[in-house]
């Protein structure tokens, strides 16, 4: 089930309950008190009308809105929420240039409900800055265990603002689960070079220290170097 599909479904059956549940404990009231209704009274029917759709959409939204801040505001409630679409976080890893070099990146996955924006950033071997780009669109495919996205990147050196693709397929525990590595390429438009690329989730949360997330994407790329024949040439 995908997230918005979990979110809804958990927002309405709540929200159902709430609503009869009261309606539950004033029908017991009523009984006590069966003056209060009589065929002649069309004041009352009127007004349980009104109060029947301002309560349904009260609880509706008062639900909906507590579902929302626990998923913003607590890491394991957004976890079981997303389930097998859970990839929010921080994932370092590296990838090879154009021209073949080492490229080391970091990339922060913000996810909602509905959406995902991915912001990166890449080194040279020397761990200067060298590019930093952000999503357009997203496409997570758990049933086939990849992501793709088109992105937006702007190069220390150029002006240009070129798009480009991304592909990447899971390596994951068991099947539905979340990723903890991925593996592909990325394309920029005006080069038309696929460069591969690997990293792995780094951290759970978008905040991180730069300095750190760099280390442990050099740490990656040690570990994972002879995957790309080309690295083993530098």
């Amino acid at each position: 089930m995908k997230p918005i599909h979990r979110y809804y479904s958990i927002v309405i059956t709540i929200s159902a309950l709430i609503v009869f549940a009261i309606w539950t404990i004033s029908s017991c009231i009523l009984t006590k008190h069966p003056e209060w209704i009589n065929n002649q009274n069309y004041l009352y029917y009127g007004f349980a009308s009104i109060l029947t759709y301002l309560l349904s959409y009260g609880t509706f939204k008062t639900v909906s809105n507590v579902i929302s801040y626990l998923f913003n505001k607590c890491e394991n409630f957004k976890k079981w929420i997303l389930s097998s679409y859970y990839v929010e976080g921080t994932w370092v890893g590296f990838y090879i240039g154009i021209a073949g070099r080492l490229r080391y990146m970091i990339e922060t996955y913000e996810q909602t409900f509905d959406s995902i924006v991915i912001k990166g950033m890449s080194f040279d071997e020397n761990k200067n800055l060298h590019t930093f780009w952000t999503s357009e669109s997203v496409n997570l495919d758990i049933e086939k265990g990849e992501i793709s996205y088109q992105y937006k990147v702007k190069t220390t050196k150029e002006n240009t603002d070129p798009y480009g693709v991304a592909y990447f397929n899971f390596i994951r525990d068991i099947n539905q689960s979340p990723p903890v590595e991925i593996i592909g390429y990325s394309e920029d438009a005006h080069f038309s070079k696929k460069c591969k690329a690997a990293e792995k989730k780094y951290s759970a949360r978008t905040k991180y220290d730069i300095n750190e997330a760099l280390l442990e994407a050099d740490n990656y790329y040690q570990s994972k170097k002879n995957i790309f024949p080309q690295l083993n040439q530098l």
